[in-house]
């Protein structure tokens, strides 16, 4: 898989995650679902500011598309974050033990 086949499939899952269509993001970019789909197929190099307009209208960070590392988070999830950075080692453990409990019930 070449760069920008690479690029391009991590752009179409942040776009299915945001349950966009290829015009949705097209429009919501002012360009073509032709560009998106080019795009999402690697079939075509993208511009640095494209790049970061796709960011901005996808909620993800530039290095996402490169990394494949894209993480989603809703405000539930960014308040959990924020709250247990501001924990104790000996509380964040107490909480991952929680977790760990409740994760091993399913």
């Amino acid at each position: 898989m070449n760069e920008n086949s690479i690029i391009g499939n991590n752009i179409r899952i942040a776009r299915e995650h945001k349950n966009y269509t290829q015009e949705q993001l097209a429009e919501k970019l002012n360009t073509s679902s032709k560009f998106i789909s080019m795009a999402e197929r690697g079939a075509s190099g993208l511009s640095i500011s494209s790049i970061i307009n796709l960011c901005k209208v996808l909620d993800i960070e530039p290095n996402s598309l490169f990394n494949g590392i894209i993480n989603y988070y809703n405000d539930v999830d960014k308040h959990i974050i924020n709250s247990l950075s501001l924990l104790s080692d000996e509380d964040k453990n107490f909480i991952l033990n929680v977790i760990t409990f409740i994760k091993s019930k399913k």
